[in-house]
Order: C-alpha cells, then sequence, then structure tokens
C-alpha cells in the first residue's frame, strides 16, 4: 500500500501547475516598493465601423433641434445621437453633411466638428464619446465573453479583470492579443509575468480587440473536466491511501 501512496503523492506534484506560473509580474513580487516607467496609454483611434455619440449645442437655439434625434438609424437597440462612421471614414450630420472622422481620437474628432458647425451655427459646443467600446476574451479565463467597456479605455489586466482573471491553467506567459485597425489585422503576444509588459503599446487595448489566454501544456480547453476535477481526485485517493496505510501499521 505504502507504493501506492507514492504513485499517488507523485503523480498529485506533477499535476499540479507551478507557483511561478500563476502569478503576475515575478519579477517585484518580492519587492516592497519601486518604479515602474510606465507610458502613458496611447490615444484610441476612431475607425469605419465604429459607433459614436455626439451631443451638439449651440447659441444658435433655432438649430438646436436638427441635431436631436430620437432614434439611431443604425439599430433599433440604438437611441440618442449615435452615429456610425461609414467605409469611408464619414459620418453624416444634419445642416453640416459629410464630416471625416476615421483616423481620428475622440478629441480631434470632437474639434474638426465644432469647426464644420461653425458656418451653421453660432458658438457650436460638442461632447463626443464612443458608445460601442467592447473586448471579447477567450480560453482560459473564468468568464470568457464579449464585454462592452463604459469608459472607452481598458488595458489587458482590466479586460481580463472583466472576464474574472484566467484560470489557474491559463498561460500567463503567452496573452495573445489580435487586433483589428480597420485595415488590417496583426497579433502580439504578451508576458504578465513580467512587468515589462506595463510598458508596452499593446497592453492598452483598442475597440474590438481579441484577448485569447491559451491552457497551460498538457491541458485542454476549460470545457475538458477531467482536467478541472483531476487534482480533486489525485488528492483524495492519495488521502485514502494514507488512511489505509495508517490502518495497516
Amino acid at each position: 500500500m505504502k507504493y501506492l501512496f507514492y504513485f499517488f503523492t507523485l503523480l498529485l506534484l506533477v499535476s499540479c501547475v507551478s507557483h511561478k506560473q500563476v502569478t503576475y509580474f515575478n519579477d517585484i513580487k518580492d519587492l516592497q516598493t519601486g518604479q515602474l516607467n510606465i507610458p502613458n496609454a496611447p490615444k484610441p483611434i476612431l475607425k469605419p465601423g465604429d459607433i459614436v455619440e455626439i451631443q451638439i449645442s449651440s447659441a444658435s437655439l433655432e438649430t438646436n433641434p436638427y441635431f436631436e434625434k430620437d432614434q439611431s438609424s443604425v439599430d433599433d437597440g440604438f437611441g440618442g445621437n449615435m452615429y456610425q462612421i461609414n467605409a469611408e471614414g464619414l459620418i453624416y450630420l444634419p445642416l453640416v453633411g459629410e464630416v471625416e472622422i476615421a483616423g481620428k481620437t475622440k478629441e480631434e474628432a470632437r474639434r474638426i466638428i465644432e469647426v464644420n458647425l461653425l458656418d451653421y451655427v453660432q458658438k457650436p459646443t460638442v461632447n463626443l464619446r464612443q458608445s460601442d467600446y467592447k473586448i471579447t476574451i477567450l480560453g482560459e479565463v473564468n468568464a470568457p465573453g464579449v464585454y462592452e467597456i463604459p469608459t472607452g479605455e481598458a488595458t489587458v489586466l482590466e479586460a481580463l479583470g472583466y472576464a474574472g482573471d484566467l484560470t489557474l491553467f491559463g498561460q500567463r506567459e503567452n496573452v495573445l492579443v489580435i487586433h483589428d485597425d480597420g485595415v488590417e489585422k496583426s497579433f502580439h503576444r504578451l508576458n504578465l509575468n513580467e512587468s515589462s509588459v506595463l510598458e508596452s503599446e499593446q497592453f492598452y487595448l483598442q475597440n474590438n480587440d481579441v484577448i485569447y489566454v491559451q491552457p497551460s501544456k498538457g491541458f485542454t480547453s476549460k470545457d475538458d473536466n477531467i482536467y478541472r476535477i483531476l487534482p480533486l481526485v489525485i488528492s483524495s485517493l492519495t488521502f485514502l491511501a494514507v488512511v489505509v496505510s495508517l490502518n495497516q501499521s
């Protein structure tokens, strides 16, 4: 029986994921304080297909109603002053007509709209926000899915927080970020075990980015329950072996 005990103990140790693999920023975990050279987040760029909400007011009270929409033509689920940027990078504003805002930051787009309004209204004020900012998170996370980010900005860590963090079997050293800028797709791999990831531009996400967390080697997808319950089964069998061994001694 003691051989059975040794076998199950060894199997339990082999099946465990190492502590280093499941912790973030291993290079600073033992430090009490320190400095991190984290760059400012890049400004998100608007692109074709994005939906923006635009609120316009001015000193020309007679023209203000032109900019108040009851329902967006984009989708029945959107109300208010919603505009979708078309394939040419344009939106169409009442009175003004087409305005190109793709390839611009939200602040740049806001100023462009204000300038275009000057020919039609007095002292225009424009508020603009991106209303469809979402991130898709797949793989070894506790709650995969598509998440809308109300603030319109997110880092990889913030996005993973929405998904309930990585499971124990997710490869923190190999997190794939797929980016679509409206022209082409690109991908980048991030190592969340190292604090240097905080200095990467890819640490900051953009609208419609996809995060994929690959399972650790030797494990399949989250739906393969045998790997989920294996440590528990091995632990139970090990405990049983210990009890039997003690009874026979």
